[in-house]
């Protein structure tokens, strides 16, 4: 009997519960110690259920970020644009490096935060001291709401790995009970089989083999499509 990699799904680790409880009950002699292997199975969608929500928490965040990181950059590249036809096509203009240290297209491709809070604590208070009627002054208000709701998306997104990372901590330690639950059942097994005289190889029949596992896994893999000879 080995023990199963924690590096192993859920669903592997299920089904390794599975064959073990059905095994256990299909013998008398091991009946007995069927019911620990029910309680982790009873507790598995749970831990199932939370992995899910925070890994669907994650991926929707990340196309949130994504959006809007697109969004704001459009308005940055719109925006630079402007700047530098009202700086006469100079980049090395004061009037123009006010708002960009670089150029607005390797600007919007700097650390996702920064750029966000270079837009709302630089470049949109300069923008808010142009007058009224200036045509770059009409930026800051959309690219203050860009980099405001970027910003919110990044908060949401770290604190989504947060949960995630909790949760990975709390499914980890399942996989070590049941890995540690595998190892204490084996051993009664190994009592078992000694004061039944019924030889070593009695306990390992309630523990899948590899073979059978891996066997049982190719079997459900999408078959594989073979590539067209070449012409």
């Amino acid at each position: 009997m080995k023990q199963i990699p924690i590096s192993g799904s859920l669903l592997t680790f299920l089904d390794e519960l599975e064959f073990t409880e059905a095994a256990l009950h299909a013998d008398p002699l091991g009946a007995e110690l069927a019911p620990a292997f029910e309680e982790e199975i009873a507790a598995w969608p749970d831990i199932f259920q939370r992995q899910r929500a925070t890994r669907r928490s994650i991926t929707r965040a990340d196309a949130l970020v994504a959006v809007l990181d697109g969004g704001l950059d459009r308005i940055t590249i719109r925006f630079g644009g402007q700047a530098l036809v009202e700086a006469n096509q100079d980049r090395k203009s004061p009037d123009f490096r006010r708002y960009f240290p670089t150029a607005p297209s390797e600007f919007v491709r700097s650390a996702l935060r920064k750029q966000c809070e270079r837009t709302r604590d630089v470049i949109v208070p300069e923008l808010e001291k142009l007058p009224e009627g200036s045509t770059l002054r009409a930026f800051a208000a959309p690219l203050l709401a860009a980099a405001k709701s970027t910003i919110a998306a990044l908060a949401a997104r770290a604190k989504a790995r947060g949960e995630a990372a909790t949760v990975g901590n709390d499914i980890v330690e399942w996989k070590e009970g049941v890995n540690r639950l595998r190892t204490t059942t084996h051993a009664e097994l190994i009592k078992i089989a000694a004061a039944q005289n019924l030889g070593r190889s009695w306990p390992e029949v309630f523990f899948r083999s590899a073979d059978a596992a891996q066997s049982e896994g190719e079997a459900d893999a999408p078959p594989v499509e073979p590539k067209p000879l070449p012409a």
